[in-house]
C-alpha cells in the first residue's frame, strides 16, 4: 500500500500494489466514504487497515463498476459493519448474475477468492442503488454526489463527485491502455468529453488505475479512442473476415486492440439485434 495522497479537502486515494488501483475516501463529519474495496479479503483488509488508519467515522461503501479488483473486497468491508454499498444498477445487476465468472482472475494474488473458499470470500451485490438521476449522499458536512453519464467501460460506470475531486473508476486509466473487454467503445469517448467538460468544476481527477489526470489527458484518451474507433470500422467493412490486420495501425496494444475490434463488432451486432 501507498501512503493516502490528499486530493482535495476531505478527499484521499490510496493506490495498492498489485493492481495500481486507486481507493478513494471522502470524510465528511458523521461518516466516511470508501470508493473500491479492492480484488479479494487479503485486499480489502489491507484497504480497511488504511482507511481504519485515517478515520474512525462509520463508513459507506461505492463500487465504482463491476470488475472484481473494484468489488471483490466488499465482504470484509461488510463484516466491518457496513451496510451500505452503492453502484449503478448496471454494475449491482452484473456482480449478481457474473461476478462469480470473475473468480479465475485473481489467481494466485488471492487465491482464497479464487477459489471460493475461506473468511469473506463471498460476493456482495451493492445494495443502494444510482439509475439515471444522479444521487446525493449526505456524509455530514460534505456531501458527495453519484451520478452516470452512459455506457463506456461497462455499462455501469460510476461517478464520485465532491466540491474538490472527481473520482472515475476505470473510465479513465492512467499509465496504462483503456480495457475494452466489457466496454462501449463508441459511446466511451463521448463520455470521456462529457468527462473532461466537467473538470472546471473539480481541482483533482482521480482514475481507476494510476495518478490524477488533467482535463488534457481526458481529451487526448477522447480524442485517441475515437481515431482507434473509426481506423477499426474502416478495417471491419474492408476486411471482415480479418479485421486484426488494423492491428499494427491502432493506437493500443495487440492484445487491447484485438478486444476493441472484438467490442465494435458485439456492440453493433447487439444493437442490430434490439428490437
Amino acid at each position: 500500500m501507498s501512503d493516502w495522497l490528499e486530493v482535495g479537502a476531505n478527499n484521499f486515494v490510496l493506490i495498492t500494489e498489485e493492481s495500481r488501483l486507486n481507493t478513494g475516501l471522502i470524510l465528511g463529519s458523521a461518516r466516511a466514504m470508501v470508493i473500491d474495496t479492492g480484488c479479494g479479503p487479503r485486499q480489502g483488509r489491507e484497504i480497511l487497515s488504511a482507511v481504519k488508519d485515517k478515520t474512525d467515522l462509520p463508513l459507506v461503501v461505492v463500487n465504482t463498476h463491476a470488475h472484481y479488483d473494484h468489488f471483490f473486497g466488499n465482504a470484509v468491508f461488510a463484516e466491518a459493519g457496513v451496510t451500505e454499498f452503492w453502484a449503478h444498477k448496471n454494475c449491482a445487476k452484473d456482480i449478481d448474475e457474473r461476478g462469480d465468472l470473475q473468480r479465475r482472475y485473481v489467481g494466485t494474488i488471492e487465491p482464497e477468492m479464487s477459489a471460493g473458499v475461506g473468511a469473506e470470500v463471498e460476493l456482495l451485490v451493492p445494495n443502494a442503488i444510482v439509475k439515471d438521476q444522479p444521487v446525493l449522499v449526505d456524509l455530514g458536512g460534505l456531501a458527495a454526489t453519484l451520478f452516470y453519464l452512459g455506457r463506456g467501460h461497462t455499462d455501469g460506470d460510476l461517478l464520485i463527485g465532491t466540491p474538490t475531486t472527481l473520482y472515475v473508476g476505470d473510465l479513465v486509466e492512467q499509465g496504462a491502455h483503456p480495457s475494452f473487454e466489457d466496454s462501449y467503445p463508441e459511446e466511451w469517448a463521448g463520455v470521456l468529453r462529457h468527462i473532461s467538460a466537467l473538470r472546471h468544476r473539480y481541482e483533482f481527477l482521480i482514475p481507476g488505475h494510476g495518478k490524477p489526470c488533467s482535463d488534457q489527458f481526458v481529451r487526448t484518451m477522447a480524442d485517441t479512442m475515437t481515431t482507434a474507433v473509426r481506423q477499426a470500422r474502416q478495417s471491419i467493412r474492408e476486411t471482415p473476415n480479418d479485421a486484426t490486420k488494423a492491428i499494427p495501425v491502432l493506437p493500443y496494444g495487440p492484445e487491447q486492440s484485438r478486444w476493441l475490434i472484438k467490442r465494435l463488432r458485439e456492440t453493433k451486432l447487439n444493437s442490430e439485434e434490439a428490437p
